[in-house]
């Protein structure tokens, strides 16, 4: 009986400590369409062949609070390919992270690509080579991408685009 009772206490216990179901939840992946498609962007701008179909065409890009229009945004390989050689994007890390779960509010349903890289060019003026830390935000509507944020230094850039803009003159 002592057995029964003890067993009896043992099932309570593990069953109590089980935690909850919950049929909601965030996803992480490194090999979805999303992410692919993120690297694929970012070859065609290492390439001079900035293909922008994932983009949304009200897509809203920020580069460091610096807010751009997809047109604007699709116009910067070509400029910085005028700018600078040797430019490098590689993949680094990128994921795909799609919210879900009843302790999002803001942004439960969302789907964001991040991509943690090192962005490294020659400028075309100075000859300096200069490799500057990014990270990048992705967000996925209806399969399109409709807002980039984009975080990074740009102290050097910004001289380096005083100078190319000063030669042009």
């Amino acid at each position: 009986m002592k057995k029964i009772i003890f067993l009896f206490g043992l099932a309570l216990t593990i069953v109590s400590c089980a935690q909850p179901k919950n049929d909601t939840t965030t996803t992480v992946s490194n090999q979805d369409e999303k992410t692919m498609a993120v690297a694929k962007l970012m070859k065609g701008y290492v390439d001079n062949n900035f293909d922008g179909g994932i983009l949304s065409d009200d897509c809203i890009v920020r580069f460091n609070n610096i807010e751009l229009k997809k047109a604007d945004f699709m116009g910067l390989a070509q400029f910085h390919h005028s700018m600078f050689d040797n430019i490098k994007f590689p993949d680094g890390w990128i994921e795909t992270i799609s919210y879900n779960g009843e302790n999002w509010k803001e942004g439960n349903g969302d789907t964001w690509t991040n991509q943690w890289t090192e962005w490294t060019a020659t400028s075309k003026i100075s000859k300096e080579t200069h490799t500057n830390r990014s990270h990048f935000n992705y967000k996925w509507e209806n399969g399109k991408i409709v807002e980039v944020n984009a975080l990074f230094s740009d102290l050097w850039y910004d001289k380096e685009v005083k100078l190319f803009m000063e030669k042009q003159n």
